[in-house]
């Protein structure tokens, strides 16, 4: 007795057998074709698609691998916060380096500017010993300010190698315009 069953495709249809059917022998002959299809067509590509899905999941990133790729980008971004750190010192540094070579500079123009004021002080000494009294108290006057001027430059050279309150730029400013006067004022008679 032949039955027509579809095997593990199908395994859920009932089984007739072909002689209990009131089919023709053409249409028993056209299910006969259509079973070899199935088993010929069907099975292999459930399959393909089986193996197909299997290999996609084997392919797909494992948790160890996602761990292994974040451990590496962790370790990059730890070795570019050190090369930044690194950069950042450096640049520190020199910042440091060039505010100290101005304040070296300030310190030693303030330094040649009282030089240049006592050497005007003296001159002045000199003068009032032979001046009349009228001249004496114009260049008592004048070696007043010269001296004042000076303690001003020696508060700002005691300022320059300390901790400044106030911004450096307003400092320097400061100075700046303090020894102009000053130049202005030693080249006056």
């Amino acid at each position: 007795m032949f039955s027509i069953g579809f095997g593990a495709v199908a395994h859920h249809l009932p089984t007739v057998p072909f002689s209990k059917t009131l089919l023709p022998h053409r249409q028993t002959f056209h299910l006969q074709l259509l079973y070899n299809m199935i088993k010929q067509i069907l099975l292999p590509g459930i399959l393909a698609v089986s193996i197909t899905f299997f290999g996609m999941s084997a392919c797909a990133d494992s948790p160890t691998q996602n761990r292994k790729d974040a451990n590496e980008a962790v370790q990059d971004a730890k070795q570019n916060v050190q090369e930044a750190n690194k950069d950042l010192t450096a640049a520190s540094q020199d910042a440091a380096k060039a505010v100290q070579a101005e304040r070296d500079d300030i310190a030693a123009r303030i330094k040649r500017q009282n030089q240049e004021i006592d050497a005007k002080i003296a001159e002045l000494d000199l003068k009032m010993q032979k001046a009349t009294a009228k001249e004496k108290a114009s260049w008592k006057e004048r070696r007043k300010r010269l001296v004042e001027s000076r303690d001003d430059l020696n508060t700002d050279l005691q300022r320059v190698s300390g901790d400044m309150k106030d911004s450096w730029s307003d400092f320097k400013n400061s100075v700046a315009s303090k020894m102009e006067k000053i130049a202005e004022d030693l080249k006056t008679e």
